[in-house]
């Protein structure tokens, strides 16, 4: 029987496998862990069933040396979130955009990238939004001790 889950079925289209989570407790429909070459063809997937994009950003996970750069999705006429987080090594913090796919992306990686310094490559817009273009710091950093 063919599902009518928007959410399945993009994921289904991209192969990667759902799997729900409990919405009362958590508030998501479903949260994955992917590779960053998985993001734009999720983004397309997501894009052509209706979702949009509610906020990129990251957390600084210092002890394990990696940020994770985080999605956060949902559909416009069903209640669908999905939570996308993405592994970066901290020295390496490179990440596909996806703003040309959801335009709206781009103020958000924008604003990832200045405070943590991830480099959204094929962003199409990558000036800063809150610190002055010739800031050298990322204030979000776990390691940001304060500009001198």
């Amino acid at each position: 029987m063919a599902t009518t889950n928007p959410l399945q079925k993009a994921l289904d289209k991209v192969g990667i496998e759902y799997k729900p989570t409990e919405f009362p407790n958590c508030g998501l429909h479903c949260s994955l862990v992917l590779e960053k070459e998985q993001i734009q063809p999720l983004a397309r997937a997501l894009a052509g069933k209706g979702f949009f994009i509610e906020t990129v950003t990251a957390v600084d996970r210092i002890k394990e040396n990696i940020f994770e750069c985080i999605y956060l999705f949902n559909h416009y006429d069903q209640s669908q979130r999905l939570l996308v987080r993405v592994p970066l090594p901290r020295n390496r913090a490179v990440q596909p955009s996806i703003g040309r796919i959801f335009p709206g992306a781009v103020w958000h990686e924008r604003e990832t990238t200045e405070m943590f310094g991830i480099r959204f490559e094929g962003c199409p817009d990558s000036r800063n939004l809150l610190l002055p273009e010739d800031a050298d710091f990322h204030p979000l950093c776990k390691d940001f001790s304060g500009v001198s």
